[in-house]
């Protein structure tokens, strides 16, 4: 049997966006303070709440979502993104694939809908064999970018694991922003 593991309507997503599209990403982006009472009063000044580390801090939003802020392990790392789990389930058989993909693609319907309200079009979206990647993850990506080099690129997207196992999807909302400056592989976004 299917388990839904979250399940966000469009209207909270919308709340997500609307306090994530308030943050000063200038500020989020060099990292995250290392000490525990400065790391409190950062996320105190976005309204966050911190809840733990890993591969960078978990908080808790005001609208009540936990959002993961990534960064490189470390102190002090910059952070490259901040997800929101919009929708996740799993399939407990591979017979109940085809059925997790198509209440998520009807999932991922509704809330591109909402961001394309808020947001306008997006200025690259589709399916992968559209967007003609040899694989397919994301299974359904949608993305605003602006000119402005320290905005957020954000991203809504579906990844459906599928293929011999049972599998399932998640949808997605991410800010991305600019990769670390000094990494041992280069410089450049994480898209």
């Amino acid at each position: 049997m299917a388990s839904v593991i979250a399940d966000h309507p469009p209207q909270e997503l919308a709340a997500e966006l609307s306090g994530l599209l308030r943050v000063d990403w200038r500020t989020v982006w060099p990292g995250i303070p290392d000490g525990e009472a400065e790391r409190a009063e950062w996320c105190a000044a976005f309204g966050w709440e911190p809840l733990w580390l890993q591969s960078g801090l978990w908080v808790r939003t005001p609208q009540g979502g936990r959002l993961h802020l990534a960064s490189a392990p470390g102190p002090g790392r910059p952070v490259t993104r901040a997800s929101y789990t919009v929708w996740k389930a799993t399939a407990a058989e591979e017979s109940e694939g085809e059925a997790v993909l198509a209440v998520a693609l009807d999932r991922y319907a509704a809330h591109l809908a909402r961001m394309t309200a808020a947001l306008g079009a997006p200025g690259r979206w589709g399916d992968a064999e559209e967007r003609a990647l040899e694989s397919s993850a994301p299974y359904r990506m949608a993305q605003w970018k602006y000119a402005n080099p320290l905005a957020p690129v954000i991203v809504l997207d579906l990844d459906h694991r599928a293929g011999g196992y049972a599998g399932g999807g998640t949808i997605s909302l991410a800010f991305h922003g600019p990769a670390d400056p000094n990494p041992d592989a280069g410089p450049g976004w994480l898209l």
